[in-house]
Formats: C-alpha cells, sequence, structure tokens
C-alpha cells in the first residue's frame, strides 16, 4: 500500500492519547463516512496533516487545538481524487491549474503529461513535475505509455521506449504507467508494447488502460498483459463487462466527451461498485472556471440518479483504493487531513477545502500558502514547420492527370450517427489541378503538419465538419499535437499557421486573411501561464470565434481528436489518413 503521511506515529499516538495538543480542529460537521455509508455529528482533530481523532457526538478533548474551525453544521466530506487526467487539457500549467481546482474540492489527482511528453519528450514529464510541488494539490504523475501513441502512423517530438519508462517509473513522484493507448498492440503482444508493459509488471505498479470499444476475448486479452483500469466506455454493455472482468472502470464527464449516463445504465443491477471512480480526463479552462471540477462529474452523477454518498465514496475512497493509498478518500483516524465542507450534497462548490490539515481554499477562493513561490519560465517555440510557406502549401492537388473529377476518399464526419468518423469514396471536382470544393458547402479542408521539423503533411477532405467559412486551427491535437487546421480556403490556412508560429502555438481563428481571435499556448503549443481568471477568457473568445465561423456551432472537440490516431474510425495524421481500428493507412485518392 502507498502512503502519504509522516513516519512520525509516535507524535500522531501522543495526540489521539491528548498529551499533545493538535493543530487543527474542525467542528461542528454532519460527517459523511464513506466506508460505512453513514452520516453523524462529529469533530475531526488534525496533527502534522493528519486525522488523529473523529468525536462523535458527546465526545470531548482535554486539550485545545491550535485552530478550531466551526463548520456550522456543514457537510464533511473527503477531498476529491481524481483517477485520470491530463493537466496540461485545462491549458493551464500544473501550479496554476491547482489554484484553479482545489476551490472546487479536488485534492488529489492522478496525472497523465503525455500531452506535454508528445511534444518535448522526458524534459517536458520533469517540467510537469516540478511545477506540481507549487501548490498543496497532491499530483501523482504516470510515466506516458504510448509516445508517439503510434509510431509507425504519426511524427511527434519524442519516442518512449521501455528505457524512457524505466527511467520515468525510477522518478520520485511517478507512480505507475498512464494510459495504455495503442490497445490494438497490446492483444497482438507487439514488442514495444509488451516491453513497456514489462517494465510495470515487475516494479508491480499501476498500469492504467484505455481501450475505446474494446470487448471479447480482446478486452480479456488485454486484462491479461496488465492494464488494470478504463475510462474510455461508450456503451453500458462494455462498462458492464468492463467491471465483471475486474477492471476499474473511471466515469468520466470531460470537455470532450461525456458517456456518464451509458456507463451509469451500465452499472444498473450492480450489488458491489468498489471498482468504480471518476475522472474529468480532459476539462478546460473555462469550464473549470465556471462549473468546477471532478465536482462536476459528482455533480451530474447525482442528478442521472446516483446516491449522493455512493457518487461521493467512488470520487474519494474507491479513488485512493485504485491506486493503493492507505490514508486518502476517508475521514478517520490515520488518513491524510484532505477535507471538504459542504452545504449539501450536491457536487456544488464547497465552503471550505482542506489539503493536509491546511485550509487551502474558502468560498471558492484559494488562499496561498507560504513556501509558494513565483517562477519565471523559459521555453522553446516548438512551431518547426518546414516547408510551409505560402497559401499554395494547403491546395489539395489532384492526382496528375485528374480532369473533371476525382474519386477521393472523403471524411464523414459521425459516419451514420454513430461516434467514429469514416472515409467515403465520393467523386470531387478537379479545377487547375486542384480539388475543388467551392461548390459544396458541407465539405472542408482538413491539413494535418509536423511541427518537429519533419515537413511532414496531410490533407484531406472532411464532410459536415461544420466550418462554414475561415479556418480554424490548434495544436491541441491529441496526443501527437502536430498543428491541425480545417478551412475553405488555402489563404486563411495559411494565415493560421503564420498567427501559431509567431505565438509558440494555441488555438487561432482566421477568415479572409484577418485573425479574428487567437488563444496564445507558448508552453508547448498546450498551456498558458496565465491563471485560470485570466486564461478562461481568451480561451472564451477564441471558442466564439469559432461559433461565429461554424455556424453556431464549437467544432473545437472535433478538431482535437482529429488525428488521434489510436481511436476508431478514420483520423488524419501528418503521415496521411489512417483507419484507427486496423491502424493501415488509407489512401487519400483511389
Amino acid at each position: 500500500m502507498r502512503t502519504t503521511g509522516p513516519t512520525d506515529r509516535s507524535r500522531l499516538i501522543a495526540a489521539t492519547m491528548q498529551k499533545i495538543p493538535c493543530d487543527l480542529t474542525v467542528e461542528n460537521v454532519r460527517l459523511v463516512n464513506v466506508i460505512t455509508g453513514e452520516i453523524y455529528p462529529a469533530s475531526v482533530d488534525v496533527l502534522d496533516g493528519m486525522i488523529v481523532r473523529v468525536r462523535e457526538e458527546g465526545e470531548t478533548t482535554a486539550l485545545q487545538s491550535g485552530t478550531v474551525y466551526d463548520g456550522n453544521g456543514a457537510y464533511l466530506i473527503p477531498g476529491f481524487i481524481d483517477t485520470h487526467m491530463h493537466v496540461e487539457s485545462t491549458m493551464m500549467i500544473p501550479e496554476q491549474f491547482a489554484r484553479a481546482v482545489l476551490p472546487w474540492g479536488t485534492t488529489t489527482v492522478v496525472t497523465d503529461p503525455h500531452e506535454i511528453a508528445n511534444v518535448m519528450g522526458i524534459d517536458g514529464v520533469k517540467f510537469m513535475l516540478e511545477s506540481a510541488k507549487n501548490t498543496p494539490l497532491r499530483q501523482y504523475v504516470l510515466a506516458p505509455s504510448c509516445v508517439p501513441s503510434v509510431p509507425a502512423l504519426e511524427g511527434n517530438g519524442a519516442s518512449f521506449l521501455a528505457d524512457e519508462i524505466a527511467s520515468l517509473l525510477d522518478t520520485p513522484g511517478v507512480i505507475g504507467i498512464a494510459e495504455v493507448m495503442d490497445y490494438v498492440n497490446v492483444v497482438r503482444d507487439e514488442q514495444r508494447m509488451h516491453d513497456i508493459l514489462t517494465e510495470g509488471l515487475k516494479r508491480e505498479v499501476f498500469i492504467q488502460g484505455h481501450a475505446p470499444g474494446l470487448m471479447g476475448k480482446e478486452m480479456q486479452a488485454y486484462v491479461t498483459a496488465g492494464p488494470v483500469s478504463d475510462h474510455e466506455c461508450r456503451y453500458a454493455e462494455e462498462c458492464a463487462k468492463k467491471v465483471r472482468a475486474g477492471m476499474h472502470v473511471n466515469l468520466k464527464s470531460s470537455s470532450l466527451a461525456d458517456f456518464l449516463e451509458e456507463e451509469l445504465n451500465g452499472l444498473k443491477g450492480m450489488r458491489y461498485t468498489d471498482f468504480v471512480s471518476l475522472c474529468t480526463d480532459d476539462v478546460h479552462a473555462q469550464d473549470i472556471l465556471e462549473t468546477g471540477h471532478l465536482n462536476r462529474v459528482v455533480r451530474k452523477a447525482i442528478k442521472l440518479g446516483t446516491e449522493p454518498i455512493d457518487a461521493i465514496r467512488w470520487a474519494t475512497l474507491n479513488a485512493a483504493r485504485e491506486y493503493g493509498f492507505s490514508d486518502l478518500g476517508a475521514i478517520a483516524p490515520g488518513y491524510a487531513a484532505d477535507m471538504q465542507l459542504v452545504e449539501e450534497l450536491n457536487g456544488e462548490r464547497p465552503a471550505a477545502v482542506f489539503t493536509g490539515g491546511k485550509l487551502t481554499a474558502e468560498r471558492g477562493r484559494y488562499i496561498p500558502r507560504g513556501w509558494e513561490k513565483s517562477k519565471r519560465y523559459s521555453f522553446p517555440n516548438t512551431m518547426n514547420m518546414k516547408d510551409i510557406d505560402s497559401p499554395e502549401d494547403f491546395v489539395l492537388k489532384a492526382p496528375e492527370g485528374a480532369a473533371g473529377t476525382v474519386r477521393a476518399n472523403v471524411v464523414m464526419s459521425k459516419y451514420q450517427g454513430g461516434p467514429f468518423n469514416k472515409a467515403v469514396p465520393q467523386d470531387l471536382p478537379v479545377t487547375e489541378g486542384r480539388v475543388d470544393i467551392s461548390g459544396d458547402s458541407n465539405l472542408a479542408y482538413v491539413a494535418v503538419c509536423n511541427r518537429y521539423g519533419s515537413g511532414d503533411k496531410t490533407i484531406a477532405v472532411f464532410k459536415d465538419f461544420g466550418l462554414v467559412h475561415g479556418a480554424v486551427a490548434s495544436t491541441v491535437s491529441h496526443d501527437s499535437h502536430n498543428f491541425c487546421v480545417v478551412y475553405r480556403d488555402p489563404a486563411d490556412a495559411y494565415a493560421a499557421a503564420e498567427e501559431l508560429r509567431r505565438t509558440g502555438g494555441g488555438v487561432t481563428v482566421v477568415s479572409q486573411g484577418c485573425v479574428l481571435a487567437t488563444a496564445a499556448l507558448p508552453v508547448a503549443g498546450l498551456m498558458s501561464l496565465l491563471p485560470v481568471e485570466q486564461l478562461a477568457p481568451e480561451v472564451d473568445k477564441a471558442l466564439k470565434a469559432i461559433c461565429d465561423v461554424c455556424g453556431g456551432q464549437n467544432i473545437f472537440p472535433k478538431i482535437t481528436s482529429l488525428a488521434l490516431v489510436v481511436l476508431p474510425g478514420t483520423l488524419i495524421s501528418d503521415r496521411g489518413m489512417v483507419d484507427g481500428s486496423s491502424q493501415q493507412f488509407i489512401p487519400i485518392f483511389e
């Protein structure tokens, strides 16, 4: 079991026996005991960041604590634990992220820094570890397992093999292997994935899964290979079968995907849900600022009919047990004093948050600790896009000799109402050697350009992407984070590329050659140094501009997953059009 507390248990025992005073008492609360499911009046005594005594109604203490905090009859519940998330997706660096989520009751996160790892390699992971130390939020890191997600299908900024994974697993603060997304090659027992999993298995660390839609013997082979969790269930049956197979299912509601209702339906009729926890995966700054963090998932689960104590247990004790933390996730003697006071058991923002026995947030306001220091960071511009010199570089040229029309694989967005895209052959007009989509407003060009110096680039045609005019571009593009742009006019695509080269990455919207809005993300093209209160309005302005050029539709989530070649369906990487299920290339032209 993994512990977080101090080694001096003698002091804790002395405080419990009232031989020395405690640091803190939170009194006059209705304690939510996630171990038993009970709620009862209590006071909680804390020393050195650990709970040493829970006093039920009528029990007193001989020594008053240094600080007594009156709970005013509110519920006292454990701090929330997010079992899977990417700090980079918030577009904040770890220390700014922590200051944004602590007021919402999140006190521990288990993060996968594979976004920055794909851009900056091990140096990027080390930055995340260092930045995380600058706030009291407990941030545990997993070693990114798929950098790149599928090496043969995409180009990125780094490559992790078994040696890199081993090095990270031996780094303080790294507690396991992050989501194993290349489930196809895990099931095939391909050597790269076999060797990476072996590094985790021989160290007996946590191995996180990622296997959307995987069922039957393939799913059971995946579990046999080592991954023990999954946060990608899309259907009730899938969720049920993965829990039955002993997987820890992390129910999620994120800024990009929300299958929570389906997942909850999959749990119906189960007597035990000990292998169920909650996560946010990818949640954006604006959503955190306005509606919260893991409490959003708790709140939605309760609104969908989950018993409040069950939802809270999933977000606390179950999450701690999933990762083997013996002293997180509950309010009981010997547990870390990570607690929150809430007026109702509904997932709304807490009145107060304690982390390690210290008040870290109150009434929605983060309370800085004395040891926190403002740091100056300097990052290289990672926008190394070769051979993008003019609008001509975003023209989709027809095969030599094509006249009149050309047969192309056009990617249909969410084909036949399903969750995934699919390439379907279609005849497209050719004008002066160029594929011409000007006559069909439902079509758009999509380009994915390598931004790490290889010069690789793919241009394809999408149907029903949602763009009406102009261009939308982003360097937030899971997981390679290459430059992705959706456009009708190559001149707008080029203007977007120039803008993101200038800013070092981010999200930009262009129309008729003019930049309408940009959210600059100079930290690896993924994150800003700004706090959430300043960053969220910038991102919101960019999202509103996206809606303006897309007829009111926000296509940003589509763009961010456009190149994620480990998903089923048809994807676009810098190296070509890809069938994610078979992991084979598809020709642009038939």
